[in-house]
């Protein structure tokens, strides 16, 4: 069962784009990676708007694990419209016939997992994305969406700080983490090759840092302060928590996506985040201190050597000009996160 908050959000979503989504009625929409973090939430919203078609869309979720009760979207496994493949898209796959939307997000999303295998990081992401996009070149699609990142920027200059989508990356791909940067990078440049080549649909989508209920707990930074501050009562920072990063609550970042399919234009890039705030690393685990209501310490790690990341930041003027703007501050999302946590007893 979803929580509370999710539906809500859900809710929003599909109020704000309900005439767009219908526009899917009968048309088949394949996901991958959807039972992650953001993309579960695209399947909820399309499988929400399916309850006022006459003619459902089918909503095909690849996924690398497969879908059980214990997972996000376990609530979909006897939905009629909605099918489950179990299959590692960096191996050769079988892309499934008559598919009009294509989103590929299968992909490992934390430094913790795509360290812990660079090379199945790589393949995700590269392997993954040729298969789909030759597909689309003999099967043409409406539409083709790469969830791509914002650490393809690496850490920018202060003078390219908020960072748009002209700043062409300072990255060093000699270091073990650029197995995802530079694999994501790597993807792009397929896809403005099949589109330029092919008239493949593809559009490039730069998410920068999300958050909110359904984040998994394997690493991140906001549910590891969550965890510390609810169960220690101690939030303790790895490092001098100076690196400064602007959050964008799940939601608002849905409904960029959406904005992106319905709007956007093919052969581009988005970034795609919010930008309204920017926190160093130290502020945000205060700020959730608060929410927790518990007054929680927060220690430094002063010895720590500096964080790999800086200052990651979006310049969103492109997807605002589209008729974007966030929603949701900081310390909104933070509190229908633990909003989340309480309803599920986490």
């Amino acid at each position: 069962m979803m929580s509370r908050v999710i539906k809500e959000d859900i809710e929003g979503i599909v109020g704000e784009f309900e005439s767009n989504l219908k526009e899917l009625s009968g048309k088949k929409v394949l996901i991958t990676g959807g039972n992650g973090f953001i993309p579960s939430y695209i399947v909820d919203c399309l499988v929400r708007v399916n309850k006022d078609l006459k003619k459902p869309c089918k909503i095909v979720v690849v996924n690398k694990h497969t879908v059980n009760e214990k997972s996000r979207l376990s609530h979909l496994i006897n939905d009629s419209n909605v099918s489950f493949i179990t299959q590692d898209v960096g191996k050769p796959f079988k892309v499934p016939r008559g598919l009009d939307v294509i989103l590929h997000a299968a992909s490992r999303a934390n430094p913790a997992s795509f360290l812990e295998d660079p090379v199945d990081t790589i393949d995700a992401n590269v392997n993954g994305t040729r298969t789909l996009l030759e597909y689309c070149k003999k099967n043409p699609v409406d539409n083709f969406l790469l969830f791509s990142s914002g650490e393809v920027y690496g850490n920018p200059p202060k003078e390219f700080v908020p960072t748009s989508e002209n700043f062409y990356g300072n990255v060093n791909c000699a270091n073990a983490r650029a197995c995802y940067s530079e694999s994501k990078r790597f993807a792009e440049t397929l896809c403005a090759i099949f589109n330029e080549k092919h008239g493949v649909p593809a559009k490039i989508l730069r998410i920068f840092h999300t958050y909110g209920p359904g984040l998994r707990d394997d690493g991140k930074v906001i549910t590891d302060f969550f965890k510390m501050g609810k169960n220690k009562r101690i939030i303790q920072i790895k490092d001098r928590g100076e690196a400064r990063i602007a959050f964008c609550y799940v939601s608002d970042l849905s409904r960029e996506i959406f904005k992106t399919m319905f709007e956007g234009n093919s052969g581009e890039v988005y970034n795609l985040g919010n930008n309204s705030e920017i926190v160093s690393i130290k502020e945000l685990a205060e700020i959730i201190s608060e929410v927790l209501g518990n007054k929680s310490i927060v220690k430094i790690n002063s010895d720590a050597k500096e964080a790999y990341v800086r200052v990651r930041c979006p310049d969103i003027s492109k997807i605002r000009a589209l008729g974007f703007s966030p929603r949701f501050s900081l310390r909104e999302g933070l509190t229908r996160m633990k909003e989340h946590y309480d309803e599920n007893g986490i």
